[in-house]
């Protein structure tokens, strides 16, 4: 899905125009737009990773967390940069007549900060990733 929008997002920047030029030739947009394309392309390759883990029976003790909280934090980057891009087009719902990407951008940014929360927050997961991935002590708790 992210690769999907991300697709459609460069399109638009290919025929959007700003200043008399296409938004892709402004520098700032082709570099953000390449480094969303390369943290993409990376969790597709950890979603593979994981796949052929499971697949070989071998144990996944960090690597679904992980791959979450990466897919997650991706998903917000590329709603935001959208957003941006998309300028005052970016909050338009779909069926307005000025809405740009079938109003999508709206859509995947007002949703993309409950992904974090939904199937474990992004906190819990990261100490999963840390006590099991990377061999780090437990967080000590606060006593009330």
């Amino acid at each position: 899905a992210l690769q999907r929008l991300l697709r459609e997002l460069i399109a638009y920047a290919n025929t959007a125009t700003r200043h008399g030029q296409p938004l892709a030739k402004d520098p700032v947009v082709r570099r953000q737009l390449a480094s969303l394309a390369t943290d993409i392309e990376v969790l597709r390759m950890l979603f593979y990773r994981n796949g052929w883990l499971i697949r070989e029976g071998l144990p996944t003790p960090y690597e679904s967390a992980l791959n979450k909280v990466f897919a997650d934090e991706t998903g917000q980057k590329l709603a935001a940069l959208g957003m941006e891009i998309l300028g005052l087009y970016g909050p338009l719902k779909e069926g307005s007549r000025w809405a740009k990407l079938h109003g999508k951008m709206q859509h995947v940014y007002q949703t993309s900060l409950g992904h974090t929360i939904a199937g474990g927050t992004s906190e819990v997961l990261r100490t999963t990733v840390a006590t099991r991935g990377l061999s780090l002590p437990r967080e000590s708790r606060a006593r009330s």
